[in-house]
């Protein structure tokens, strides 16, 4: 694809009143997950929940900032805290499971009693 092209295509896309309304979505529900607020419900510092993840106490800030967040970081960062991730959908008040991770974070065989 030439650069031109997809110079006019992104900026199709762009205009797309659609496309505008779908990542201004994706951006208010990635605004909402805040993980540093589950995180001190967990009773945990920062440092402590890198210590359990195996990374630095800035990865752990940096992951508490970001926007958007993969899946299995996710699941890592609940877990070091003692918690299970799980993601629903919901359809007509009906709950349907995606997924439910559970297991040891990365950092194996946690020391807590």
């Amino acid at each position: 694809m030439t650069t031109s092209k997809f110079r006019t295509m992104r900026q199709e896309m762009l205009d797309d009143p659609a496309f505008r309304a779908e990542v201004a979505r994706e951006k208010a529900l990635m605004a909402e997950i805040d993980l540093a607020a589950a995180r001190q419900t967990s009773g945990m510092t920062q440092e402590a929940v890198a210590a359990e993840m195996g990374k630095s106490q800035e990865n752990v800030s940096r992951i508490e900032r970001q926007r958007d967040v993969r899946v299995s970081t996710l699941a890592q960062f609940i877990q070091a805290q003692g918690g299970e991730l799980e993601i629903n959908a919901v359809f007509s008040g009906k709950r349907v499971s995606l997924m439910r991770a559970t297991g040891a974070p990365a950092k194996a065989n946690r020391q807590r009693a």
